[in-house]
């Protein structure tokens, strides 16, 4: 596995999940934006969804939407062809949450089926939020 693979996956909790800790840099900042950007146009995200999309509003979410989830896994890794990519997963995603709270999710979220890939990448992003950092306070 190579960096960028560690750059798209934190690149995908700053543009799926809200209020995320992760401190990341201006390189996986424009990596997640350049993957949304990308995923908008190729799902065709309606200005509503887009404005949705950049809120991290993820709630009740349209077809277009559930796509766009599909497209930005698809292209950080964590998805291939509506399978989770576990390896990848916990490679990448255990370096920035720890080993055990990413086997965790991998347990609780891994076996995720929804009705198409579209459905599934939505409901994995559900799944996964729920194992998300906490924001850290602001004194």
């Amino acid at each position: 596995m190579n960096s960028y693979f560690v750059i798209a996956l934190s690149a995908l909790f700053v543009a799926l999940a809200v209020g995320s800790s992760l401190d990341l840099s201006d390189e996986q900042k424009n990596l997640a934006k350049q993957h949304r950007e990308q995923c908008s146009d190729e799902v065709n995200l309606t200005e509503e969804e887009r404005a949705k999309v950049n809120a991290k509003d993820f709630k009740n979410p349209t077809e277009n939407i559930k796509c766009f989830a599909n497209c930005f896994f698809e292209k950080v890794g964590t998805l291939k062809d509506g399978e989770l990519q576990e390896s990848v997963v916990l490679e990448k995603l255990g370096a920035l949450i720890g080993e055990e709270k990413t086997k965790a999710a991998l347990e609780k979220c891994r076996s995720i089926k929804g009705e198409n890939k579209c459905d599934t990448a939505s409901k994995l992003h559900e799944c996964f939020e729920s194992f998300k950092p906490a924001p850290e306070a602001k004194a």
